[in-house]
């Protein structure tokens, strides 16, 4: 009896070693992806490109009693150009963080003659047209507020 008994158990653990070792062999094979699936298939790793709004359209500014400010700007093969008045140019476009900053090239201020600057956010153009007492300075003397707001028209 005590012969069977021992053949038994040598029988079970060769069956649970067996089977152990094939858990063992498709956990190491569950991990990894079949050759078959193309690599391009799983798209988590794909970092996805910003997509920049366009930037064209004619910007002015609505409180026509603050000033009768209007800013073209037109969509180039080599990026964007401006109109404003008799003025026009290239737009250089910079992306800080969350931030777009708009440089109007060779639209210069009135006192200092600096090139006009831009935030652009949700269609509209947000100049600052005045300094303060510490950093004096004026963009359009035409416009009487301290920021204007060019709203793009549709």
């Amino acid at each position: 009896m005590k012969a069977r008994r021992s053949k038994v158990y040598s029988v079970a653990l060769a069956c649970l070693v067996a089977t152990l070792s094939s858990c063992k062999q498709k956990a190491a094979t569950s991990t990894t992806p079949p050759a078959s699936i193309p690599a391009a298939a799983d798209r988590s790793f794909v970092k996805a490109t910003p997509v920049h709004p366009t930037y064209a359209g004619i910007y002015t500014v609505q409180d026509t009693a603050v000033c009768g400010l209007s800013i073209t700007i037109r969509k180039q093969a080599g990026g964007y150009n401006y109109t404003a008045g008799t003025n026009h140019g290239q737009v250089q476009v910079q992306h800080q963080d969350s931030t777009t900053y708009f440089t109007f090239v060779g639209l210069k201020g009135a006192d200092p003659a600096d090139d006009v600057e831009a935030v652009w956010q949700d269609s509209m153009l947000v100049i600052q047209n005045t300094g303060n007492s510490m950093n004096p300075y004026t963009r359009f003397e035409q416009c009487d507020a301290k920021y204007l707001e060019l709203v793009r028209q549709r």
